[in-house]
């Protein structure tokens, strides 16, 4: 008999989703669309991966989805000089940028926003990282589907700059 395999992290799209909507929902103090990160003074410089976020630490929907799918959520002190982070387009090439928050898995740096595209399967077009609370919880919800509405964004309605049309 072998072993049965054990998945610390969602490995779906609608499993990264729901376990981003069951986080909010459970500690909706700590969801701020306004920033990809906060973190409290318990977390800083990073949120571990295997951490819960300390009282203070919010997250974006981006942040949240990266940091329960095994991303260390980095913020550098205003201080220290700003690292490299891999930049990857939705063709597959790659370019690096500079920055002082990013996510981090095994010595990889990446853009919160990208890690949390790819792990939710959206394109860059699709992502809803710069709307309101409102408009990336319905998306959540769709992506885990869970239930929805006739007024929830329609993902292949969008404008490119990552806004969704209302169908």
């Amino acid at each position: 008999m072998t072993e049965p395999t054990v998945t610390p992290y969602p490995e779906t799209p609608a499993a990264v989703a729901a376990a981003v909507l069951d986080q909010v929902e459970a500690h909706p103090e700590a969801f701020y669309m306004g920033a990809w990160v906060e973190l409290g003074a318990g977390n800083y410089p990073a949120l571990l991966a295997s951490v819960a976020p300390a009282c203070g630490t919010t997250l974006c929907a981006a942040g949240w989805a990266a940091h329960l799918t095994g991303w260390h959520i980095v913020v550098l002190p205003d201080d220290d000089p700003v690292e490299d982070i891999i930049v990857v387009e939705d063709d597959g090439t790659e370019s690096v940028t500079r920055g002082s928050v990013f996510a981090e898995k095994d010595g990889e740096r990446r853009l919160i926003g990208q890690v949390a595209a790819n792990v939710l399967g959206l394109t860059r077009t699709q992502t809803f990282w710069y709307g309101d609370p409102e408009t990336a919880l319905s998306r959540l919800r769709q992506i885990a589907g869970r239930a929805k509405d006739e007024h929830e964004p329609d993902m292949d309605a969008g404008t490119g700059h990552g806004a969704y049309e209302y169908r």
